[in-house]
């Protein structure tokens, strides 16, 4: 299966009127990633890596950029807003073999979040993974990031304490009840 044919371009016009276009990740997209991630806040990159990065390592980039399409799906959303058409959110889900399971992270650019741009993009995500048969999408959250708990929340993922981390959440939903 393949991400391009299971995600159809789309545009949307944001809370506070931007437009913006989701796509799938394309390989060529580096650069753009890379800019995006080094122009989050660094309370946002640290939320959404889980530490105090400056910008994705090679590797990271490498794996962000060509994720396996019968593994996952990889989104970003583009603005023309600054001039140019740059990055301003990333979401991704990863489907893990055999589990009926899916993880999902999402970081968007601090001028374009509580505009609807989040809900969009996991929503892209939850009907990938339903479409792909998996039964539960669960993301790993910051215990303190209570933007992104009252965002999970409102959108009817169930909340639980980390087995492994106590400064890490798990919200997770029953594609099936989506």
């Amino acid at each position: 299966m393949n991400p391009r044919i299971m995600y159809r371009r789309t545009i949307l016009r944001l809370a506070r009127g931007a437009k913006v276009t989701i796509r799938a990740i394309a390989a060529d997209d580096g650069p753009e990633l890379d800019a995006f991630v080094r122009r989050l806040s660094a309370r946002s990159r640290y939320l959404r890596f889980f530490s105090a990065i400056s910008g994705l390592a090679p590797a990271q980039l490498e794996r962000f950029l060509h994720l396996d399409p019968r593994r996952g799906l990889a989104l970003v959303a583009e603005s023309d807003a600054h001039g140019g058409c740059i990055i301003v959110a990333e979401a991704r889900c990863v489907l893990e073999d055999g589990t009926g399971s899916a993880e999902f992270a999402i970081a968007v650019a601090d001028e374009f979040q509580r505009q609807g741009l989040g809900t969009e993009l996991l929503r892209a995500l939850e009907s990938y993974a339903s479409a792909a048969g998996v039964r539960r999408l669960f993301g790993e959250i910051k215990a303190d990031n209570a933007g992104m708990l009252t965002f999970v929340r409102r959108l009817g993922f169930r909340i639980r304490a980390s087995l492994v981390d106590g400064s890490v959440v798990v919200a997770d939903a029953t594609t099936s009840q989506r």
